[in-house]
């Protein structure tokens, strides 16, 4: 509860809290991981491809939804887009996004020397490409949901103010429409005269379309929807939703893989929108009592996204570029982020009690120091 006087009056404004988000985010930060080590891979190829190629592709949209609902909530769409609070807010939020950005491609720069060594070697042509991938489609290959934030943020923070929110979904669904016609039939674009050359030409520079043009713009959109609007679902209707998007987002996969559509990036689906539609409005609806714990979870699933990939590549180190790859997708992988896990769980612990020993000592110091102040203070005035 935040308290504010203005004019004399006292309002009380309650903060609500999205505590559900936080534990969909420490889950989506697991399917990610599933992602990139395909743990079911020796187990059972359809259930791996059920858990990596349709479940585990609700994580990246999740994180855009709740990032631009959470970023959103925060503007006075009353004011105008360069008002300067709305620009503080902003300059803020993607500030934070850069400092994040840079410091985890520092971290990374070891492993991508290592990568790019084991394929041809460090030349000048690997290095643009590198540095096309840093602005376009991450500095590592995890990493591109970042720059995708620097991009589609702005995009649709201009477009909020500039056309409507209307218009401004408009604009995402059809950007989401382009991205998906070359993520998931790129092959049947390369084929048509007309548009063979403009794609080919728009692959040399962007590589792909599931970046944050074509793939964030809508689902940070969408998580301004949720932050401007109240939608008047009944719970079963938002329940009743979700089942049927989901089973048809089930037929529109295992229909794009017998047809041959689907490989490793396929992740742009048609009824990967209403299916997220209706799973954030029912995780907004879902009310969790108040703990510390949704604190940690929030800040594990950052960790856990931008740091599994170094320990999926730890065992590679020295391998070639086709042994790296192909660690990727070894049950070795997939054991090294439970061992990840855990490390950044006790290492949490430790930091947290480290703390706590290192406060203790410092309120000590000063009690010692206050008590021979006093003595000093005492013993100069009876002197």
């Amino acid at each position: 509860m935040a308290i504010f006087q203005e004019k004399g009056w006292m309002i009380n404004v309650e903060r609500k809290t999205y505590y559900a988000l936080d534990v969909a985010k420490f889950i989506s930060a697991f399917l990610v991981v599933c992602i990139h080590t395909g743990p079911l891979l020796d187990v059972d190829a359809t259930g791996n491809f059920i858990l990596v190629q349709i479940l585990a592709r609700l994580a990246v949209p999740f994180f855009f939804v709740a990032s631009g609902f959470l970023f959103f909530r925060k503007l006075d769409f009353k004011r105008e887009y360069n008002d300067y609070e709305n620009k503080a807010q902003l300059k803020h939020y993607l500030w934070r996004l850069c400092k994040i950005y840079i410091i985890w491609t520092i971290l990374y720069l070891p492993f991508t020397y290592l990568l790019l060594k084991g394929q041809d070697g460090i030349t000048v042509n690997s290095v643009l490409l590198y540095v096309r991938d840093f602005f376009f489609t991450g500095s590592f290959y995890h990493l591109w949901f970042l720059p995708a934030l620097l991009v589609a943020v702005p995009v649709v923070y201009i477009c909020l103010f500039k056309l409507g929110l209307g218009k401004t979904i408009l604009f995402g669904f059809l950007l989401y429409l382009i991205g998906m016609a070359g993520n998931v039939y790129g092959g049947y674009l390369m084929q048509i005269p007309g548009i063979q050359s403009v794609y080919q030409a728009y692959l040399q520079v962007f590589s792909t379309t599931r970046n944050g043009l074509f793939f964030g713009v809508m689902f940070i959109a969408m998580g301004a929807l949720f932050a401007q609007r109240t939608l008047y679902l009944k719970n079963w209707q938002v329940l009743l939703g979700f089942l049927l998007s989901a089973g048809l987002l089930f037929a529109e996969c295992f229909a794009l893989k017998d047809n041959g559509f689907m490989h490793d990036l396929t992740s742009m689906y048609a009824m990967l929108l209403p299916c997220m539609f209706f799973l954030f409005l029912g995780l907004l609806r879902i009310h969790l009592p108040q703990s510390k714990v949704y604190k940690t979870l929030r800040v594990l699933s950052l960790l856990i996204y931008v740091m599994h990939i170094m320990f999926v590549n730890l065992p590679a180190s020295g391998m070639a570029a086709d042994e790296f790859s192909g660690c990727l997708r070894t049950g070795y992988a997939a054991d090294a982020h439970y061992v990840l896990l855990y490390i950044i769980c006790s290492q949490k612990t430790l930091v947290f009690k480290a703390s706590l020993c290192l406060n203790r000592r410092n309120i000590m110091l000063r009690i010692q120091q206050n008590q021979a102040d006093t003595f000093r203070i005492t013993g100069s005035a009876a002197g």
